[in-house]
């Protein structure tokens, strides 16, 4: 209730990310705004696609982020592992001005961006974007409590090699 689009909206909308609408902050915003008060090295978001008619995963980072090099092989390693226990397609890695679809800006490059991977908003180092699926043709997979664990444990696994490889200590 004191959110606006808390549960709806585009990560790549002015209106739905960045703007302050009748004195309520947006849902990225809030969980942004969370986010940063954890200071992790490492955001991932995990969403999943609208209109694209694809059971597939995409990654997707921050293009002229001083971490691109980083953030493109840690998305490209967490949708391979995805990938390799589903049967989700492997559509590469993306960046986040590529979809057209933009109308949100990063304040440093001006390039289109996704909101909570832009390091304006977004105080993580190293951030990513996974898209999982497709809303339509994936929902059955995406709401199966197997898929998500199977999904999950991917995520974790290869997100622990490649911070340990990075000299994490856990």
């Amino acid at each position: 209730k004191d959110l606006h689009h808390a549960d709806v909206g585009s990560n790549t909308v002015i209106e739905q990310t960045s703007a302050v609408i009748d004195g309520k902050m947006s849902g990225y915003a809030y969980e942004l705004k969370k986010s940063n008060k954890l200071s992790p090295a490492v955001f991932i978001a995990v969403h999943n696609n609208g209109g694209t008619n694809r059971h597939a995963i995409w990654g997707y980072i921050h293009e002229g982020d001083k971490f691109e090099a980083d953030n493109r092989d840690l998305a490209a390693r967490l949708i391979k592992a995805v990938s390799s226990v589903t049967d989700l397609q492997n559509m590469g890695v993306l960046f986040d001005s590529s979809t057209g679809r933009n109308d949100y800006r990063c304040l440093a490059t001006g390039k289109k961006a996704f909101y909570s991977l832009d390091e304006n908003v977004n105080t993580s180092p190293y951030r990513v974007l996974l898209e999982i699926g497709d809303n339509a043709i994936s929902k059955a997979f995406l709401e199966d409590p197997v898929n998500q664990k199977k999904m999950g444990e991917a995520i974790k696994h290869e997100l622990v090699a490649w911070l340990s490889e990075k000299g994490y200590k856990f």
